[in-house]
């Protein structure tokens, strides 16, 4: 037995499922809930939902219904042929349910979450990033070190974090104990670097060499240091620049899977 709802609640419910399926579509999810009291297709799609949840709550004095709407509407097999539109409903329904303390999970089915205590809270528990990452095969060092971040929306911290798992990585596989750019200095740099990424033995192989380190001295330069030093107040970062730095990243921990340390062992 569920609480009922608020009607903010199943209004914004009602809203994200209404726009994700033809009226039709909602005709048959209404009758599998079930919700009897449907105006019909004529009227509002959103309205048409909130109205039967609505209704079914003041009879039933409980919050079962609009559990079931949601159930219904996210079943994998139900959103397998929208899939892209349906990742982005369940990230708008975990906005909403936050608020009362539930989620919507990968394969549809409703579970208990931390509540957000306000609104700003709610909008922040958004997992789309990190999905966007995970599915474009980010490497599992960079959602490692930067999933809480992302999960609240926090592009500055996920930067932050990620990059500093990068120097954590090295330091770890080459026992050099520095930082930023020196580190990559010590351990990547240089005519017999500590660490390569390959056998340096051609020409190409010795410009891949510098060429990943350049683009990690870059990224400590650019993002690390200034991070580091300045004020978050004073410090933005873009949704679009944070995907470019950790697709960057997530390269050279590939470079480094298969590094060579200089005692001959696989990195």
């Amino acid at each position: 037995m569920i609480s009922a709802f608020p009607l903010g609640t199943i209004e914004g419910v009602s809203k994200i499922v209404g726009d994700l399926y033809s009226g039709t579509e909602l005709t048959r999810i209404m009758a599998e809930v079930p919700l009897r009291s449907d105006p019909g297709e004529g009227h509002t799609k959103w309205r048409r939902l909130a109205h039967a949840v609505s209704s079914n709550q003041a009879k039933t004095g409980n919050g079962n219904a609009l559990i079931a709407l949601v159930r219904a509407a996210m079943r994998a097999e139900r959103t397998l042929d929208r899939k892209s539109r349906a990742d982005i409903a369940r990230d708008e329904l975990n906005q909403v349910l936050s608020l009362v303390s539930l989620k919507v999970l990968a394969d549809g089915r409703v579970a208990t979450a931390k509540r957000a205590s306000t609104d700003t809270e709610a909008l922040a528990r958004s997992e789309r990033l990190y999905k966007i990452l995970e599915q474009s095969g980010a490497h599992a060092e960079v959602l490692t070190y930067c999933r809480e971040d992302l999960v609240r929306a926090d592009y500055y911290e996920a930067v932050f974090e990620a990059i500093k798992g990068l120097g954590a990585r090295i330091r770890s596989q080459t026992g050099v104990d520095a930082d930023g750019y020196g580190l990559i200095e010590k351990t990547m740099a240089g005519s017999s670097p500590p660490l390569r990424i390959n056998g340096g033995r051609t020409r190409t192989e010795r410009d891949e060499q510098l060429g990943i380190a350049n683009l990690a001295k870059g990224l400590f330069s650019a993002f690390r240091n200034p991070v580091a030093h300045e004020p978050k107040l004073h410090w933005t970062m873009s949704e679009l620049d944070a995907l470019d730095v950790l697709g960057t990243l997530s390269m050279i921990h590939r470079r480094l899977d298969a590094a060579i340390s200089r005692n001959g062992e696989g990195a």
